[in-house]
């Protein structure tokens, strides 16, 4: 089921709004995005107790440094999210409903295939496990960092953390549905190409590039509008394996030095890899989208002898970032997967080594 079929949409939207990310919903009945609002009045009551709960948690986690730190990136995150639902211009409403029209109006029950099929149903399986552990076991890991107060600390936490888990699945499935409509453009290209005998092949590839050339657009937009919080997710992600990776060395350098069961130990370990993976999965898909691209000028460079038009879409295409790059200063990729795993553990390292007579003793 693709990602842009009116129920998933629908749901999806949905999601985003209930953890504050917008005061609209995609509704199945009229096929059309609608504001609401009594939305309007729940984001404004949830954003205020978002503020209430971040200045909570931050004077909660004052006197550990790592989870501090963590607690203020999610802020960040939070204030991002805050400031792009209450935008007039509501530009991440539009950049879905151009996704939403180009996947209906074009490429509505065509395949996605099974590399892109595959991560989608890897990212459903992961962002429900991601809502299982924030909900049903990190209350229990927290309880034994913030002991008092321990209800209104979950309270807090998990308002602060489902909207940042919104974020990243909206992040992540715009970025999904851009892969597969350039990828379903591609493979049209590609059959025209192969059909030397069709009629009006150069009309129906002048409409494969108008399709790209409105992509395009979606992808300069997908980047202005979601550049800083993704920025934000990741410098979280990063303090989060810095805090589970100490804790982690500390089982392995001064296990007496940690006071942890075995079924949370076992959890510290899981969460520290499962987030690894969850980032390599989040990158591995902007990899697709680079490859694809490639693809696409691969194609371009055989039509070019059918119009100078398709020359002209060639170099413009050739002169656009290749790659998801957030902010003109990001690129999201593998590379900066690895990056982060390389500085978190670096950091990891130093926090330890700041420590080490504390956890010698």
């Amino acid at each position: 089921m693709a990602f842009t079929s009116s129920q998933l949409c629908s749901l999806l939207t949905k999601f985003t709004a209930l953890n504050g990310l917008n005061t609209y919903y995609f509704d199945t009945k009229t096929n059309a995005f609608r504001v609401s609002s009594k939305l309007k009045i729940y984001c404004a009551i949830h954003h205020a107790l978002c503020v209430l709960a971040l200045a909570h948690m931050s004077y909660s986690t004052a006197s550990n440094l790592r989870v501090s730190v963590t607690v203020l990136t999610i802020g960040g995150t939070m204030a991002c999210c805050v400031k792009s639902c209450w935008e007039k211009a509501q530009g991440i409403r539009n950049l879905a409903r151009g996704l939403v029209t180009m996947e209906q109006k074009y490429f509505a029950g065509r395949p996605s295939g099974l590399l892109l099929k595959c991560r989608y149903y890897i990212k459903i399986t992961f962002g429900s496990i991601t809502l299982l552990r924030i909900h049903l076991i990190q209350p229990i890991y927290m309880r034994r960092l913030l002991p008092s107060q321990f209800y209104l600390n979950v309270g807090a936490y998990w308002l602060l953390y489902n909207m940042l888990l919104a974020a990243v699945l909206g992040f992540y499935f715009l970025l999904w549905e851009m892969c597969r409509i350039q990828k379903l453009i591609n493979d049209q290209m590609t059959l025209i190409l192969a059909r030397s005998g069709q009629r009006n092949r150069l009309k129906k590839m002048q409409h494969c590039l108008r399709l790209y050339s409105k992509l395009l657009l979606l992808c300069d937009q997908f980047n202005s509008q979601l550049g800083h919080v993704a920025i934000w997710v990741l410098a979280c992600k990063s303090w989060c394996q810095i805090t589970f990776g100490y804790e982690i060395f500390q089982m392995v350098a001064a296990p007496k030095s940690i006071d942890l069961t075995m079924s949370m130990r076992v959890f510290v370990i899981f969460t520290y890899i499962f987030d690894a993976m969850n980032l390599f999965l989040g990158t591995d898909i902007s990899e697709l989208f680079s490859t694809f691209r490639a693809d696409s000028q691969r194609i371009l460079r055989e039509t070019s002898r059918l119009d100078r038009l398709l020359s002209m879409f060639a170099l413009k295409l050739a002169l656009h970032p290749k790659r998801v790059v957030l902010l003109n200063v990001f690129t999201f990729d593998r590379k900066l997967t690895l990056t982060l795993l390389a500085k978190s553990t670096l950091y990891t390292i130093c926090c330890l080594q700041n420590d080490y007579n504390k956890l010698k003793a």
